[in-house]
């Protein structure tokens, strides 16, 4: 995953309520408030999301249930002791995941979307059983 703008990789352990379809359904609720002026498209197809605003920027949500997962969990819990947002996390828990969310934005140098994705990534922190790496 080489994306420049809003990378994360959040681990999903086998126990998580963790799902793409429940998490476009948290999306599109938040999205609704009538405080927010622009509302972006949410869709949800096959395995992404793709959260688009009125100005065509894009934000990412893909789940990766590939073999090398599990390996980068593994290699993730020996290498760092903490998450994205600098909490311990248990790495017993991390070695456990196959699957995962991968976050990424286009690309935003005036940082117009920075807001909309941590409000993405504290989304994806409700469920249960998710830990979330940020990726440079």
């Amino acid at each position: 995953m080489a994306h420049t703008f809003y990378s994360y990789l959040a681990f999903i352990a086998p126990n998580s309520n963790a799902s793409l379809s429940l998490l476009k359904n948290n999306l599109e609720t938040f999205y609704q408030k009538e405080t927010i002026e622009n509302k972006p498209e949410i869709v949800l197809d096959d395995n992404q999301i793709d959260i688009v605003f009125d100005d065509d920027y894009r934000l990412h949500i893909a789940l990766s249930e590939e073999e090398y997962v599990n390996e980068e969990a593994l290699e993730l819990a020996d290498q760092y002791e903490l998450d994205w947002n600098e909490n311990v996390f248990d790495k017993a828990k991390l070695t456990t995941s196959h699957k995962r969310f991968e976050i990424w934005g286009d690309d935003d140098f005036d940082m117009d979307y920075f807001n909309d994705s941590l409000f993405v990534i504290e989304e994806i922190e409700n469920f249960s059983d998710v830990i979330i790496f940020a990726i440079q």
